[in-house]
This record gives C-alpha cells, structure tokens and sequence, in this order.
C-alpha cells in the first residue's frame, strides 16, 4: 500500500494519467481499410526546360553548355523529354578533374555527346507508377543512344544508373516543364559498366 501511494504522489501519477488516456485512445481506433490513392504532381513550371535553365542562376554553366553544345532545340521543343541537368557545382568539378579552363575549353563533340546522355527519350516522373518499387532500376534510351537507369532508394530520392558501377543520387526531381519533366543533379553522369 505504501508503494501505490508513492506512486500517485506527484509526478507518478501525471504518468498514470497520461499512460491512462493513452491506452483509451489506442484501444477506442479502429483500424479501416487504406488503399493508396495516386495523386498527380502538382509542380507544372508553366514554362519549357531552356526557360527554366535561362532562369536559375545555378544552372547557368549549364546555359552556357547547351549553348555551346548547339542543343537548345531540344531544351526548347514541343518534344516531351526527361532533362537530367547538372548545376555549376558539377561542371566546376568536371573544370577541376579535366584541367578544362571552362565550358568553351572542352571539345564540342565531347560536350555534345555528354549533354546528350542527359537527356531521355522519354518523360519520367518518380511519381510514375512503373518506378514506384524501390531498387528497381528501368532502362531508357538516351539522346547519344546509350541506356541511362532511373530508380529511386527507400528514402524515395531519384537515383541515375542504380545497378553500375557508379551511381548519382537527385537532388531536385519531378520538375514539370511544358515539354518534359526536369531532374537535377549535383554530378554530370555517365554510364558506367
């Protein structure tokens, strides 16, 4: 008895009541049946993907690329693409790692070739129901005809080329230009066997 009293002194029986209340609450739920209901994006940019570049200041090496490159057409076009599109930060690295001075240092053919992977021969949204199981890689045909690999981990963020030997996590996804959908990425990506 002089346990129970101990226990309802103070503190103690703030406990009990809250541990009370708590067990009235879980035990009055009742469980429905959920089924999932797919709801569409809602991030329609209300412009197409050379606008939304020409408009963000950490895209602008990326400008400068696709400009070089001779590739606005496709940034621009009425054709539904996926845009993989690298911030500064990335063509900063690729500066460092090829000893290039800048964008019109690297060879046009190369640069072609490069940007052309970063774009999709398809619109892939990581809304789509396809890509909704996780680790689960699909192939699609790229602009310079290879296959880029496009996932997403448990933490539902985008993955390119899950599966190879080198693996770019999204940073932002889903972007929905008027003819496509863009994918940022922190890396220019590659396919890597």
């Amino acid at each position: 008895m002089k346990n129970i009293n101990k226990l309802y002194n103070g503190r103690s029986l703030k406990v009990v009541a809250i541990a009370a209340i708590l067990s009235i609450v879980v035990t009055g739920c009742v469980k429905e049946n959920f089924k999932y209901q797919y709801s569409a994006p809602n991030d329609k940019l209300g412009i197409n993907a050379w606008e939304y570049i020409q408009q963000k200041d950490s895209l602008s090496l990326m400008e400068e690329a696709v400009t070089a490159a001779g590739l606005q057409q496709y940034y621009s076009g009425t054709t539904e693409y996926t845009f993989i599109v690298p911030r500064n930060s990335a063509f900063r690295s690729l500066f460092k790692a090829k000893k290039y001075e800048g964008i019109s240092s690297i060879p046009v053919d190369s640069l072609r070739t490069m940007l052309a992977y970063h774009i999709v021969k398809a619109k892939v949204l990581f809304s789509d129901p396809a890509l909704l199981p996780k680790d689960n890689p699909i192939a699609y045909e790229t602009e310079n005809g290879q296959t880029m690999y496009l996932s997403h981990n448990s933490s539902y963020q985008g993955l390119i080329n899950q599966g190879t030997k080198k693996v770019w996590t999204i940073i932002t996804s889903n972007l929905q230009p008027t003819n496509g959908v863009i994918h940022v990425t922190a890396d220019i990506v590659y396919l890597a066997k």
